[in-house]
């Protein structure tokens, strides 16, 4: 492609130079939490032998376990789609411009702080998971900024963790992975399909269940951060300069391509690679499509929502190379799933050659409260498995051959899946270079919140 070419990249902004840097800079510090997910993936694996061991001869466990990706590899495009994309929509100049907007207008005092970190993250992570823990974290930043700049000292710990209960409710909202899968009645995303149809979006997020419980979070969770904020100045702890992603305001920071424009040098394929106009009629023709598709009554499913954000990143980041490069540096964003879904996908495939996922069902309804008994078993999954989306892929099977609820079984297995990943919060953490967090005082944050959004969650399970 001639967007490749040298003289293309010749005449990058000392900015974007500035962004290869910190992507290379971030291999290391990836290192940190990756290997934790494939650790995850292979005792799940290794698990999932042992248990079919009994059932199935070796030679067919080996078969199963090395082709049984193979089923769900189409899937797996579609998570590592709606991770990468998802954060080259959020990651935007254009996004960057509206949450200074929004900065500059909310509190600096430490509780309002605070508090409006959790309430923005909460609110927009119902949106999207980048959206919220994206925005959370860069608008709780410049608050820091703006506070220390007025003498306010902030506790910063508290702050980060408002900014990451984007991760609380980011399941039940608009672009929950799972129930995306399960609004496919087609089954090119859905896993169970063919064994228990499909649970609409609008039957989803509309479930008293959801409904009550991401109101009472969104209302609520702030006002707990804020009551955990400490008094004394001498156990507040600001935010360090080495933990401070914020350059200049939000815009300056999630802008990462300008190109020097108009050079004569430049070929046909570069200035077509660069032109805002090709990309506009891309998103009035995906926009048209898009448009048509759900006013005619068409699902929300994941691969629907995969091609809303590829024209939504167009609409946001300009011209088609500006798209394509924050799209390769977004990969970052589905490390964590693209090799330990392979496995996952191996554990499925076990456990439903060995007729294994009946009984587990079954051992899930004889609970009597088989909502409830997927919240924990998600939970418990979550802690190896970050990718809710993947929670599901190995839960769902199982509910599926059971005689429950599947909608409240989602919204329970949903909810466990977004609580485990607050406890492996270090690891959005990480890929946001922020580093020194204490993680015994995180422990407790997140204990508190965990405990608040169990009792909620299993008390309206057991009541509606």
């Amino acid at each position: 492609m001639s967007g490749e070419a040298p003289t293309h990249d010749a005449e990058r902004t000392d900015q974007s130079v500035d962004d290869d840097a910190g992507r290379t800079g971030f291999v290391p510090a990836f290192g940190q939490y990756f290997p934790e997910s494939l650790v995850g993936a292979v005792f799940l694996a290794g698990l999932a032998l042992v248990a079919t061991a009994p059932f199935l001869e070796p030679l067919t466990q080996l078969e199963v376990f090395a082709t049984g990706f193979y089923d769900l590899f189409a899937l797996q495009m579609f998570v590592i789609l709606f991770w990468v994309l998802s954060a080259a929509v959020v990651e935007a100049p254009r996004v960057g411009a509206v949450l200074d907007r929004v900065a500059d207008v909310l509190p600096t005092s430490q509780r309002g702080i605070v508090f409006s970190t959790g309430a923005l993250s909460l609110a927009l992570g119902w949106v999207n998971w980048a959206l919220g823990l994206i925005a959370g974290v860069l608008v709780g930043q410049k608050l820091c900024r703006r506070a220390r700049a007025e003498g306010t000292a902030v506790h910063y710990p508290l702050v980060l963790t408002g900014a990451l209960l984007a991760l609380v409710v980011t399941n039940q909202g608009l672009s929950s992975p799972g129930a995306l899968l399960m609004a496919d009645g087609s089954g090119v995303a859905n896993v169970v399909a063919e064994d228990a149809g499909s649970v609409s979006m609008s039957s989803f997020v509309l479930h008293p269940v959801n409904l009550v419980s991401t109101a009472v979070f969104v209302a609520t969770l702030p006002l707990l951060l804020v009551w955990l904020a400490p008094d004394e100045e001498s156990e507040i702890e600001p935010l360090a300069e080495r933990n401070r992603v914020l350059e200049g305001s939000i815009a300056e920071t999630l802008s990462h391509y300008a190109p020097a424009r108009d050079r004569e040098d430049w070929q046909l394929g570069d200035r077509l690679e660069n032109s805002r106009l090709i990309s506009l009629a891309t998103v009035a023709v995906g926009l048209a499509s898009a448009g048509w598709h759900f006013g005619t009554g068409g699902a929300l499913t994941l691969p629907w929502l995969a091609f809303t954000l590829v024209v939504l990143g167009l609409l946001v980041q300009g011209p088609p190379m500006a798209f394509r490069e924050k799209t390769e540096d977004a990969t970052r964003w589905a490390n964590h799933v693209a090799i330990p879904f392979l496995l996952y996908a191996s554990v499925v495939a076990l456990l439903t050659e060995a007729d294994l996922y009946g009984p587990i069902g079954d051992a899930i309804a004889s609970t009597g409260v088989p909502g409830a008994a997927s919240y924990v078993v998600a939970f418990v999954l979550g802690l190896l498995v970050p990718d809710p989306a993947s929670v599901w892929v190995l839960q769902g099977p199982a509910l599926a051959a059971a005689d429950v609820d599947l909608a409240v079984s989602l919204i329970a297995t949903m909810y466990g899946a977004g609580v485990s990943n607050l406890w492996l919060a270090f690891l959005f953490a990480g890929i946001l270079s922020i580093r020194g967090f204490d993680w015994r005082e995180f422990a407790t944050y997140a204990a508190i919140v965990t405990l608040y959004v169990s009792a909620v969650v299993l008390g309206l399970l057991l009541v509606v």
